[in-house]
């Protein structure tokens, strides 16, 4: 992203507030689609999932070899 001269005097509080809006403005554009909601809770479940059961299974392993 290319910035204006204008944008290097700026401050950071007051950049981080108009990028928030810009986002804002965009977001509420967005329309899903009547089985987004489902696809984004099963791609959430595929990612974190499995890292999760790893992590158990390591403090599980760890338990198995103190007692």
């Amino acid at each position: 992203m290319k910035r204006n001269y204008k944008d290097q005097f700026e401050s950071k509080r007051a950049r981080k507030l108009r990028e928030r809006e810009e986002f804002e403005k965009y977001s509420k554009k967005t329309e899903f689609e009547k089985g987004d909601f489902l696809a984004l809770v099963i791609a959430a479940l595929t990612t974190f999932f499995p890292i999760a059961l790893g992590i158990f299974l390591l403090v599980f392993l760890i338990m198995m070899l103190i007692f």
